[in-house]
């Protein structure tokens, strides 16, 4: 019994040496490739760097693309969306009040004034509140320069206003501009690339 005890045992011991022996060569290993690892590291942190670049650059003037799209849509929304309101509240407001006594206190119809790149809703005579448009983008008025868009209490272009076309365009991408237009019958319409669209 003895014999076959060693023979089982011999292989163990065997076994435990080569492995003490592969994990010295392990450790030792790693403690000299550490050392070589140190500039190859610096190598791998570099050239990620540099793929990052790459792809970051090749993706910026598409995402500001997309981006100029996104914003020159949502301030022509945002203005249609203005312009029907004041269409609304001027249906119902345009009429002259009357206070006390039989003297009339005058209609309030808001106007909208394209100005300085953007514009500004204001009541009929008094101060409004201006509109900041979103980076990069810009308004213009093309027809009827200077005239402030007002409707009547039928919901119709106002005295002293006109039909016109308003241009939102961002800097740099007038491909992507956007009209709104109000004709002579007061409808608002969003014109782009010569499609209209309500």
């Amino acid at each position: 019994m003895t014999a076959s005890r060693l023979v089982h045992s011999s292989p163990s011991a065997a076994m435990w040496a080569t492995l003490r022996a592969a994990a010295l060569a392990a450790l030792l290993g790693a403690a000299v490739m550490r050392r070589d690892a140190r500039g190859m590291m610096l190598l791998h942190v570099l050239l990620a760097a540099s793929i990052i670049a790459v792809l970051g650059a090749a993706a910026l003037p598409r995402a500001r693309s997309l981006y100029v799209r996104a914003a020159v849509e949502y301030e022509a929304v945002h203005l249609i969306g203005e312009l029907r309101r004041i269409q609304a509240v001027s249906r119902t407001t345009a009429m002259p009040l009357y206070m006390l006594g039989g003297t009339a206190a005058g209609a309030r119809k808001p106007q909208l004034y394209v100005r300085g790149g953007s514009y500004e809703i204001a009541p009929h005579g008094g101060a409004g509140r201006a509109h900041r448009m979103l980076p990069l983008v810009r308004i213009t008025q093309v027809t009827a320069d200077g005239k402030p868009m007002s409707f009547d209490r039928n919901g119709g272009i106002g005295q002293g206003s006109s039909n016109m076309t308003i241009r939102i365009e961002a800097e740099g991408h007038a491909r992507d501009a956007l009209n709104v237009i109000i004709d002579s019958a007061a409808r608002i319409r969003l014109q782009r690339g010569g499609r209209d669209e309500e």
